[in-house]
């Protein structure tokens, strides 16, 4: 593929930069109002404060997803990170894995540039491990292999706040909660009507631009934005490793995402809401380790959700109906080439997700919460493959229904005291029934804010309906209709500080993961292979952070976890797991309205698969830290300019084994609101 013309050179970096810089502004319309809480929790706050007096950390009050109803933080028994919409502009994040990458107990990887595969791992679990839901709507991809969400397209242009809740969660979400759940909720409008428009250009032909109207008039709200991003990229094939002779090339991307929001306060008991979300993308990429100019995956997701809320008895009843709808679109093209004369099939997937619950929250008594919920979803999957002219050559479909209900009940007898336990069957058409639970205890002693939290469950993942059904007879590999779910058992212990009035907060947390019928792939004969449950593994680890804002204008957050991952069976380490992982942010304000910052990340113990020699063999990666460094300026209250450099001090790098990362970059850009 030949390089696209650039379409915007890097702009002059404005307001100095030379050191990294983060944006300073007002709480966005609808956001989670704030309180200084004299416990964090498990909460990773590295946000700067907003000009004006703020001499202690500030938290979100309310956590939804750790309880699927909204708990106040110093109740709340589960690791948790909330990360808000000024942490996210102030730093300048624009995909979801810029968040979840520089959180604690959770690691990243990126298949070489903008738009390419990229996996989380959460607790040293698998990719498919976790529950990523946008307002509600479980976004985890029904029609690839796994299941697990592509990080990369998911863009943050209408995100309010993301709850990161670490720890086997299936009593409330089901299957795929193993190591945890990401709930990612978007800007609701309120009040006048606003207008902001972002536009930032840089290195490797990259330019993003996104916007977002909202507000309301009575009691109907609304928000819609939208973003698009344009990147050259770079080619993903790592220096040196390319197995073929194809002349360097660069691996571009395109991704347009729209989204909306609208509300309706039917009365003061009775919300009707509506969220809606489409994205569509083309990413050109190297697999197999080999240049390849014209290989590429085109996606279009469609996401939207119903809901009803419904609140009795001065608010200790609250009920709420949902349907949602997820689909996603995948294709996959590798034309013919003078590299690979062989066309490759055109594979289409086709991933779709109903779903329908209903859930009630109910506080009888101050001391006692209790919520109750059942759930039925429906995925289906076309997977077909085409030939050069057109034709299909193979074609698998396949439904299947899951049932659900839980109970999850919060007792609190004393101030700062808290217990939860919970439990959930779900009935599954291939498998038959999974049960799980979960129990939980936090403590809050307020005279010395400290606070001492615990809690232990158990969570399974369900087979991808391309594990159980889709075959490839060609290549001699056969799904297996009889897979068991994946099982684990999981629990964690762990200590939060505050001190000097609130101006340092410390955290520390020890968990445990042992997963067991895990899915692998086997022979099944001489000359074919299948997937069976055979592989067992072990995580243990620890994550420690700290959070200091020792001045009003200067804040910063480092973050410490250890992970040892390991197969029982094999005794070899799980692969694209850090041993060490260190995140450090820091925030300055010199003057009112400029914001400086730093962000350094450092990874090391990361193992890989080398399958440049025969046999393959395990390899530790070599470790390393990369530099990023943002600048923005309040020019007027209406205009904003800000710039970053990424990978600041030029480190070169490689994720998954053989693909690139991007080098040294430099981005500016302009924000406007109206």
């Amino acid at each position: 593929m030949t390089p696209a013309r650039s379409l915007l050179s890097p702009i002059a970096l404005a307001a100095g930069l030379g050191l990294s810089f983060a944006q300073a502004q007002q709480a966005p319309p609808g956001a989670t109002p704030t309180v200084t809480l004299p416990m964090p929790g498990a909460v990773s706050i590295a946000q700067a404060a907003p000009p004006g007096p703020a001499p202690a950390i500030t938290l979100p009050d309310l956590v939804v997803g750790a309880d699927r109803t909204p708990v106040p933080m110093s109740l709340v028994n589960a690791s948790v990170t909330v990360v808000r919409r000024e942490e996210i502009e102030r730093r300048q994040w624009r995909t979801l894995n810029d968040v979840l990458g520089q959180s604690p107990g959770i690691s990243t990887t990126n298949s070489g540039g903008p738009g390419k595969t990229t996996q989380l791992f959460m607790r040293g679990l698998n990719a498919n491990h976790s529950v990523v839901l946008i307002d509600g709507v479980r976004v985890n991809d029904p029609s690839s292999v796994n299941g697990a969400v592509n990080l990369a397209h998911l863009r943050l242009e209408s995100v309010d706040r993301v709850e990161i809740v670490r720890g086997p969660m299936s009593t409330l979400y089901g299957s795929d909660a193993l190591g945890g759940v990401i709930n990612i909720i978007t800007r609701k409008g309120s009040g006048r009507p606003t207008a902001t428009l972002t536009v930032e250009g840089g290195s490797y032909g990259t330019v993003n631009a996104d916007g977002l109207v909202s507000g309301s008039y009575g009691p109907v709200s609304f928000a819609f934005g939208g973003s698009a991003t344009i990147s050259d990229g770079f080619s993903a094939v790592a220096d040196g490793r390319s197995t073929n002779r194809a002349p360097i090339e660069f691996d571009g991307y395109r991704n347009l995402s729209l989204n909306g929001r609208l509300g309706f306060d039917v009365t003061d008991w009775l919300k009707l809401q509506w969220f809606g979300r489409y994205a569509r993308t083309l990413t050109h990429y190297d697999a197999s380790r080999a240049e390849d100019p014209n290989r590429y995956e085109t996606t279009n997701a469609l996401s939207t959700r119903v809901q009803a809320d419904v609140e009795l008895w001065d608010g200790r009843s609250k009920t709420m109906l949902a349907w949602s709808f997820y689909e996603t679109n995948r294709r996959d093209v590798d034309e013919a080439d003078p590299f690979n004369t062989v066309f490759t099939p055109d594979s289409r997937n086709r991933g779709r997700r109903m779903q329908l619950e209903a859930t009630t929250s109910l506080t009888p008594f101050e001391m006692i919460n209790v919520v109750v919920g059942v759930d039925a979803r429906r995925e289906s999957l076309l997977s077909e493959n085409f030939n050069a002219t057109g034709g299909r050559t193979s074609s698998a479909a396949a439904a299947v229904w899951t049932r659900g209900a839980f109970f999850n009940a919060r007792f609190t007898p004393l101030d700062g005291l808290s217990f939860t336990a919970g439990t959930r069957l779900e009935n599954h058409d291939a498998f038959g029934t999974a049960a799980t639970w979960r129990l939980g205890a936090s403590y809050l002693l307020r005279e010395t804010d400290t606070k001492v939290r615990g809690s232990v469950g158990t969570a399974f993942k369900a087979p991808n309906l391309d594990q159980l059904y889709v075959s490839f007879p060609a290549f001699n590999f056969f799904a297996n209709p009889n897979l068991r779910p994946e099982r684990s058992t999981g629990f964690e212990v762990g200590i939060d500080q505050k001190l000097f009035g609130g101006k340092l907060a410390l955290g520390a947390t020890v968990f445990h993961n042992s997963v067991s019928d895990l899915i692998q792939t086997s022979s099944c004969g001489t000359s074919c292979s299948t997937l069976t449950n055979v592989a067992e593994a072990r995580v243990d680890g620890i994550e420690l952070s700290l959070d200091a804002r020792p001045f009003e204008n200067l804040n910063f957050h480092i973050d410490y976890t250890f992970t040892n991952a390991h197969n029982l069976r094999t005794g070899a380490p799980l692969l694209n797991r850090p041993r060490h992982q260190v995140n450090l942010h820091a925030n300055w304000q010199p003057l009112a309205g400029w914001w400086l910052g730093a962000g350094l990340a450092y990874r090391r113990g990361r193992y890989e698969t080398d399958f440049s020699t025969f046999p393959s063999r395990t390899v530790e990666m070599a470790g390393y830290t990369t530099l990023r460094l943002t600048t923005s300026y309040d020019i007027a209250e209406w205009l904003q300019v800000f710039g970053r450099l990424e990978n600041a001090t030029d480190t070169y790098y490689e994720e998954p084994l053989g693909f690139r990362t991007a080098r040294f970059s430099a981005y500016a850009g302009a924000r406007v609101r109206y």
